[in-house]
């Protein structure tokens, strides 16, 4: 996927999130420029992420006057969608990593210190502090790429995922969770070596691993409904 299109999904999801999220209702005005500012992009992906929201109801343009949310959005679960903006935020700021050239090395100590705590959380099969402290490891990795406004939208759906998994522990052993969540922290404390090593293209390739993983723990219609995303499929 080019860089053109890279930039017209993070729009189209942005975008998208903002509605299904009720942030933006029926009749909202949609301004290119607010959206260009808060993304750093420029007009031209956004007006294109635009298009196609309309192609799929979310949107309504009107000649003249721009676009605005319609009255009768899809249906959509909320969850998968936020799953998969997740994943496409954290391509964003590895792709800023590359980008600014970061010396992966000079984070390491901190983010040593953030996988240390998710491993104590894990140790303790305290399922709610692991959760706590995983964001927190997300946040610290995803601050390096320099996008305070993203790394608030992909905490946002990170809590909204890490919420509807958490959801399945409170029923459960503890025994579940200590089986389901070993793998994922291992891959946690795998992305931070590779971060460290200024691996970023190898690390871009282990979020996807991880996201697709966090899926596996969702219900079943939740799963299906992120593979069944069709647009702008290809990451």
């Amino acid at each position: 996927m080019g860089k053109t299109q890279k930039l017209e999904q993070v729009a189209y999801l942005h975008i998208k999130d903002q509605i299904l999220s009720e942030n933006w209702k029926s009749g909202f005005h949609i301004v290119e420029a607010f959206i260009s500012e808060d993304l750093d992009i420029s007009r031209s992906p956004i007006r294109a992420a635009l298009s196609t929201l309309a192609d799929e109801g979310f949107v309504d343009m009107i000649p003249y006057r721009g676009f605005f949310v319609g009255d009768n959005v899809p249906k959509v679960d909320f969850v998968a969608h936020r799953l998969r903006y997740e994943l496409i935020i954290s391509y964003r700021m590895l792709d800023q990593m590359i980008k600014q050239k970061v010396k992966g090395e000079n984070y390491k100590d901190i983010l040593d210190e953030k996988v240390l705590a998710v491993q104590n959380a894990y140790e303790h099969k305290n399922f709610d502090d692991f959760f706590i402290t995983s964001e927190a490891l997300l946040k610290t990795i995803l601050d390096i790429g320099k996008h305070d406004y993203l790394v608030n939208e992909a905490l946002e759906c990170s809590h909204t995922v890490m919420t509807a998994i958490l959801e399945k522990y409170h029923t459960d052993e503890p025994k579940d969770f200590i089986l389901d969540m070993y793998p994922f922290m291992m891959y946690l404390g795998d992305l931070v070596r590779l971060i460290a090593e200024n691996r970023f293209n190898d690390a871009r390739v282990l979020f996807e691993i991880i996201i697709n993983y966090l899926k596996m723990q969702l219900p079943k219609e939740t799963q299906e409904a992120f593979e069944s995303i069709d647009t702008y499929r290809l990451a």
